[in-house]
């Protein structure tokens, strides 16, 4: 494209020409927007990408043949699957982060230099990056990771011109079978891997680490987020918490022996930390199952009352039907419609009376639900009150053998009985008895204070968890309570001018009748 020429917008004139085209449509632009699988704006001298929201079900874009430099503003259009940015000015790949399900993309004749950033694109089976500037092939590896990856174009690039180039290619993409324009043998392929067998047996036991890490990442993220949902963050940094900014410890460690009494202390830890864990994530279970047993009861209650709400509307609306057809096409007398005005009070009143009762019951649902969940509640907190009860005990019990040791290495100072080979930092610490036995007591307090701080942090998290709960529930049924109120209210209102303009019509012929 000629930089001389003047660059397009993509604007709404733009979008709805690329719309219609092929199209016999009349349809709004919105909907057009909404309902699209395909856009086109290919060859439209378009600089910069923007201006795309609302293409919720788009599939497939193409605006190859622009002047477009930079990938933006399409990590909204997640069901993307097919993405033509050929012959454009691109130097980086990026802003795929969210486009996960893409599995074709176009990045032929640009100017990018590496290929990266398509980390999201798991499902990608076909790769268009001829012409560009791309000259390692480190590109092998970072391909590899594309298990479903069967079609790749690096035509034009001056990686092309290595040596090992097509070799390395076919023995370390494991599902090819297009490079360059070409149907690629079987054949061609089992050489290459025999040819970098070693490498490639590298690459799988790098990659079995690489999956087995990850493996473990997401169980621990897993538990994490579980641990997170039953307020029992705790367990995973209780200990870490308490020496983390222990300053004193820094000091302390170099005396002999102690770290038998921190690992002492950390066992007793993970030991009620362990217990806290099974009892509280079974706790968690029985909180889950209640907010579903009262979900569901609250879903058939609603259900219930809607549906006896509907058959008592569609009742009325087969009445007036039947009314108003024997007026406007048997001729009855407008006056039959009278009677309606007092039925559709009636079934105002019959709907509020549901309302009211449906609200009634929702609150006796709600207080049947505060209870039981209250319970488990308190139940909560009464665990979380002997866990860290029986964790200061063990705080206790390793300020008591610390400060034990600290005697003990003091008599021997005073004997000059110390072990050999002590090192001088703990001499030094042994010089003075109350620093040493201060520094120790100041340990134990940021010890206490953690725990309490830790205690504290739980309680507080568990009330404002279970007020977030009951009231999401109550705002909830209140926003429902005022939009059932208002349907009820919109719909007696336009019936009532239904029929009383039946009626006045009536009026008015009988008054220019009796002008006559």
């Amino acid at each position: 494209m000629a930089p001389s020429e003047d660059v397009a917008v993509v604007d709404e004139e733009l979008i709805q020409q690329a719309l219609h085209e092929g199209q016999d449509g009349g349809a709004p632009l919105s909907v057009m927007v909404s309902e699209a699988a395909s856009l086109r704006l290919s060859f439209k001298t378009i600089k910069s990408i923007a201006n795309l929201s609302g293409f919720e079900k788009l599939t497939t874009l193409c605006l190859d043949n622009n002047v477009i430099d930079k990938i933006a503003n399409i990590g909204h259009l997640v069901n993307l699957k097919w993405l033509d940015l050929s012959f454009n000015n691109i130097s980086v790949i990026e802003g795929l982060e969210n486009l996960t399900q893409l599995m074709d993309i176009s990045l032929y004749n640009n100017k990018i230099s590496e290929i990266q950033g398509l980390d999201a694109c798991k499902d990608l089976q076909c790769l268009s990056i001829g012409n560009n500037d791309v000259k390692s092939l480190d590109i092998c590896h970072y391909l590899r990771k594309f298990k479903k990856l069967h079609l790749v174009n690096l035509e034009g690039n001056p990686v092309c011109d290595e040596t090992e180039y097509k070799m390395q290619l076919l023995a370390f993409l494991p599902s090819i079978k297009y490079m360059d324009y070409a149907l690629i043998q079987p054949s061609d392929v089992a050489n290459a891997r025999e040819q970098y067998q070693d490498e490639l047996q590298e690459a799988e036991e790098n990659e079995a680490v690489e999956a087995e890490k990850a493996k473990r990442d997401a169980a621990a993220a897993e538990l994490t987020a579980t641990l997170e949902k039953a307020n029992l963050s705790v367990i995973q940094t209780i200990f870490d918490d308490f020496f983390k900014e222990d300053s004193e410890h820094h000091k302390l460690q170099h005396l002999p022996t102690i770290n038998e009494h921190v690992d002492t202390l950390r066992n007793s830890i993970d030991q009620l930390s362990e217990g806290l864990k099974i009892t509280g994530l079974q706790l968690q279970e029985s909180k889950d199952l209640e907010i579903t047993k009262f979900e569901d009861a609250l879903n058939k209650l609603r259900g219930q009352a809607a549906a006896t709400s509907v058959k008592l509307i569609e009742d009325f609306n087969m009445e007036k039907k039947r009314v108003l057809n024997t007026i406007e096409m048997d001729g009855a007398p407008p006056q039959n419609a009278t009677p309606l005005l007092a039925k559709l009070d009636a079934l105002y009143d019959k709907l509020m009376d549901l309302e009211m009762q449906q609200v009634q019951q929702f609150e006796e649902l709600q207080d049947q639900f505060y209870e039981v969940y209250g319970n488990l509640k308190a139940q909560c907190g009464d665990l979380t009150t002997a866990y860290f009860k029986n964790l200061q005990e063990a705080e206790e019990n390793y300020y008591s053998n610390v400060t034990g040791l600290a005697n003990e290495l003091l008599e021997k100072a005073g004997k000059e009985d110390l072990p050999e080979g002590l090192p001088e930092e703990a001499k030094n610490l042994l010089v003075d008895r109350d620093a040493l036995l201060a520094s120790i007591s100041a340990s134990h307090d940021v010890h206490v204070t953690k725990g309490f701080n830790a205690e504290s942090q739980m309680e507080e998290k568990e009330k404002n968890r279970f007020k977030e709960i009951i009231d999401n529930y109550t705002e909830d049924s209140s926003k429902r309570n005022r939009s059932r109120i208002m349907e009820m209210f919109q719909f007696v209102k336009a019936s009532k001018e239904e029929i009383e303009n039946i009626l006045e019509e009536d009026a008015v012929e009988e008054d220019e009748y009796d002008d006559l």
